[in-house]
């Protein structure tokens, strides 16, 4: 009789600790399912930024031309070259900044309903 005591309690053990590994591993799948959808959500609402950066970039492009056509400067030399250049890279960052201000942007917009058209 002692020695099905002692299996009786063996088997309790491994029960109770089969059962917390189970927990812990549940657990450990949850932080990880978690994580990827998180994941998943900033790369999502990264590229809606990316997008309305692109769609201001644009339109900051085509208003610049409208003062292009009124200037003067027929230049096509080296400096020239080198505003036009750095021109470009402003009106990239510029677009980037006013495609990330205000939760009411087209991003946040467009992460929105893509969140719930693909149910994310």
């Amino acid at each position: 009789m002692n020695d099905l005591t002692n299996l009786a309690a063996y088997t309790d053990y491994m029960t109770d600790t089969n059962r917390v590994a189970t927990e812990q591993l549940q657990k450990n799948l949850q932080n990880v399912d978690q994580a990827a959808k998180q994941k998943e959500d900033d790369a999502l609402f990264d590229a809606c930024k990316q997008f309305e950066a692109y769609l201001w970039e644009q339109v900051y492009k085509e208003m610049q031309k409208t003062v292009d056509i009124f200037s003067d400067d027929d230049e096509d030399g080296y400096a020239s070259n080198m505003v036009d250049y750095f021109k470009d890279n402003v009106i990239q960052q510029i677009s980037e900044q006013t495609a990330t201000q205000g939760s009411n942007s087209l991003a946040q917009m467009l992460y929105e309903q893509a969140k719930i058209n693909y149910g994310l």
